[in-house]
């Protein structure tokens, strides 16, 4: 444990995050460091040109997913696992499913929150601590999740139906 962590401890959120049909049927725990949850929506615009204006009116294309970005966080030390062990089965959400032939549809579920998307990108970051045989007892993981909604569903939230 470093001076910051014992200074300023970390607030860790448990989330659940669920793989869902067709895909096969786990649920992978995962704990996150609190100040690192972030969710965002963007929008796209594109600037129209017209000719003797010293500006350019902006108009809408098009609405981005969101996405949630956060850095979860592994600690082996209580039950002496190398937490590569536990970063492999979050990554391992990332792999194309052989029947769907594309990583499967995920729930990131946490205290009442619900977000239905797939994991986009993550990043292993730093091995805090590691075993007197040299395996990682503790570490970081960067991860984006982009929400994934089927085109049905976003008729249906634009009152399109």
């Amino acid at each position: 444990m470093g001076c910051c962590d014992f200074l300023f401890p970390i607030k860790l959120g448990e989330a659940e995050i669920r793989v869902l049909p067709p895909a096969d049927a786990r649920t992978v725990g995962v704990r996150f460091i609190l100040k690192t949850f972030k969710l965002e929506k963007e929008n796209d615009y594109t600037e129209v040109s017209v000719p003797g204006l010293s500006g350019q009116p902006l108009q809408f294309v098009r609405g981005r997913s969101r996405t949630v970005s956060t850095v979860l966080y592994f600690d082996g030390r209580a039950t002496n696992t190398d937490v590569r062990q536990s970063m492999k089965q979050v990554t391992d959400l990332m792999s194309v499913d052989g029947a769907t032939h594309a990583p499967p549809v995920l729930s990131f579920e946490w205290a009442g929150f619900s977000f239905q998307c797939v994991l986009e990108r993550s990043r292993a970051g730093s091995f805090r601590s590691l075993f007197p045989d040299g395996r990682p007892s503790r570490g970081r993981m960067h991860v984006r999740f982009r929400e994934s909604l089927t085109l049905q569903q976003l008729l249906q939230e634009a009152g399109r139906e």
